[in-house]
């Protein structure tokens, strides 16, 4: 059961940090230089690290 749960959190963390390399790379440079492009690349990278931290709990030893 846990490995099809750990399955999950690959999927899940590979699409957080997808969506986070989204914003930033192509949504923020739409927009002029400013606060609306500096808060979209500060939420975009926050979730790569969300994505990535997700990703740590998918690779976790079972114990």
């Amino acid at each position: 059961m846990f490995k099809q749960k750990r399955q999950w959190w690959w999927v899940i963390g590979t699409c957080i940090a997808l969506s986070g390399v989204a914003l930033v790379r192509l949504l923020a440079p739409e927009y002029p230089p400013g606060t609306t492009r500096i808060g979209i690349n500060s939420i975009g990278y926050t979730l790569v690290i969300f994505g990535l931290f997700s990703l740590t709990l998918a690779m976790r030893n079972d114990k």
